[in-house]
């Protein structure tokens, strides 16, 4: 079938597939959109935050007793609450949300999710999960490879339902080897000349990602990197034919996964547990991201589960999972079997090492200065949406990066790698009113980021619980 076929026949499908659910606007189980009130159609009314604590994410710091007014889905002002508070003109009219003992963060930001992979697999459609993701703070997400028809739908129901959905951000189909590795999100591009026409359609589908995965050859992935940078996109890679030491010496963005790092460093090429980080190898090709200012996302979280949980209670049956669909989680009881023959093939305590070493690696990267990001790989089995970025945050505490810099990295760097940080990922008068508060510190313990009191989405004040039923338990 000829590439211009194959890409009618994937959008027709999800076209006929993903909107007969995504269409529908009378489930029962949607929270009703909060009519304006005196403003705008689709305007919140305007919010005072008065005398919390704001993350600063530039600095890394929370600043005291500071306010911050919202108006029209947009932060208008960041100020000392000695000038701007309730009795501040420039408030006048807003409703007041009395911050003394809460913090604020920026809306968190999931840089690595996937909107249809696994989903597809659990019967379940991207919308579903979506209030996962707000309910628990995160404002935005980025998709790292779907049907690209299909995360469209899901975007629109996004910018549909702000009051139970985060902002959702496109990637491409996986571009990858013959055959692609996943056939539901994969794009084989057979050589450098395929490039530019897949590349310039992906941009006009309005994607922020393009996505290298494990088959593509070095050929074709230097060529996506150029064109994906002459069309302004970002383009990541999960990768294993194309060694990663050879795309950051081409320019790639970021790297997803701690073990596209990790598998360059094995003694055993055969075996992914025989990772040796003390190496010569491993030390140059950890200077060489860092110099080339490549960023990486660890997504600890998925290894995490994939390690670990044939075994452990404390991973197969961690309390994020349990608001989880039954659906999702019928699909992660049934993926046991297979990762029991793959990941989970050696000994527990083998496989126990191998996460150490992923959180040592992550570790030696941030202090050779590399940026890392905050991503999860949800909804894969054991990475619940939404908690599992809290979770993937501790992680990254225990790898040895400060509670600061993760904050910072949930929040602006994720904003960055998406060229969204003019929208998002800080509290500055202009960006998008998408916040966090908080009933305690998180750079005191990074746990606190669970404590949610309010969610604030495009400037709307949100209650969390009622986020979270308006989720699916089947």
């Amino acid at each position: 079938m000829a590439a211009i076929d194959r890409r009618d026949f994937v959008r027709g499908a999800a076209l006929a597939g993903a909107g007969l659910t995504l269409g529908c606007g009378g489930d029962a189980r949607r929270a009703e959109r909060a009519p304006a009130t005196g403003d705008p159609p689709g305007t919140a009314p305007p919010l005072l935050i008065d005398r919390a604590g704001v993350f600063d994410a530039r600095a890394g710091a929370m600043r005291p007793n500071t306010s911050v007014l919202v108006r029209a889905g947009r932060i208008e002002a960041v100020a000392p609450a000695a000038e701007l508070n309730a009795d501040s003109d420039a408030a006048a009219g807003a409703t007041r949300i009395d911050g003394a003992g809460l913090f604020v963060l920026p809306g968190l930001i999931d840089a690595h999710v996937h909107v249809t992979h696994i989903l597809y697999q659990s019967h379940m459609t991207g919308d579903e999960v979506l209030p996962f993701y707000l309910g628990h703070g995160v404002t935005s997400i980025r998709s790292t490879g779907d049907n690209v028809p299909a995360q469209r739908l899901i975007e629109r129901y996004a910018d549909d339902h702000p009051e139970i959905a985060p902002n959702v951000f496109r990637c491409s189909f996986l571009i990858d080897g013959n055959p692609p590795w996943h056939p539901d999100i994969g794009w084989h591009l057979a050589s450098p000349a395929d490039v530019d026409p897949f590349v310039a359609d992906m941009a006009a589908w309005g994607v922020k990602t393009l996505k290298i995965y494990v088959g593509a050859a070095r050929e074709v992935g230097r060529r996506v990197i150029e064109a994906g940078h002459e069309h302004g996109l970002v383009v990541s890679g999960h990768l294993l034919d194309y060694h990663t030491a050879d795309a950051v010496r081409d320019g790639i963005d970021c790297i997803e996964h701690i073990y596209t790092v990790s598998n360059f460093l094995l003694d055993d090429p055969d075996d992914r547990h025989s990772i040796n980080l003390d190496s010569d190898e491993a030390r140059r090709l950890v200077d060489l991201i860092a110099e080339h200012g490549t960023r990486v996302d660890p997504t600890l979280m998925v290894f995490w589960g994939t390690l670990l949980f044939m075994d452990l209670p404390e991973v197969y049956g961690h309390p994020d999972h349990d608001p989880m669909p039954a659906r999702l989680k019928t699909f992660w009881d049934e993926d046991r079997q297979r990762r029991s023959l793959d990941w989970g093939a050696a000994p527990v305590s083998v496989r126990e090492g191998t996460w150490e070493k992923y959180l040592r690696l992550t570790g030696m990267l941030h202090d050779a200065g590399v940026q890392l990001l905050v991503g999860t790989d949800a909804p894969e089995p054991q990475v619940a949406p939404g908690a599992s970025l809290h979770h993937e945050m501790e992680f990254l505490v225990e790898a040895g990066m400060p509670a600061r810099e993760v904050l910072s990295a949930a929040t602006l760097e994720n904003a960055r790698i998406l060229k969204e940080d003019g929208n998002r990922g800080a509290i500055e008068a202009g960006l998008e009113a998408d916040l966090v508060l908080l009933d305690a510190d998180p750079l005191d313990d990074i746990r606190n980021t669970r404590r949610i009191r309010t969610v604030v989405r495009a400037g709307r004040a949100l209650d969390p619980t009622v986020i979270l039923a308006a989720a699916p338990t089947e």
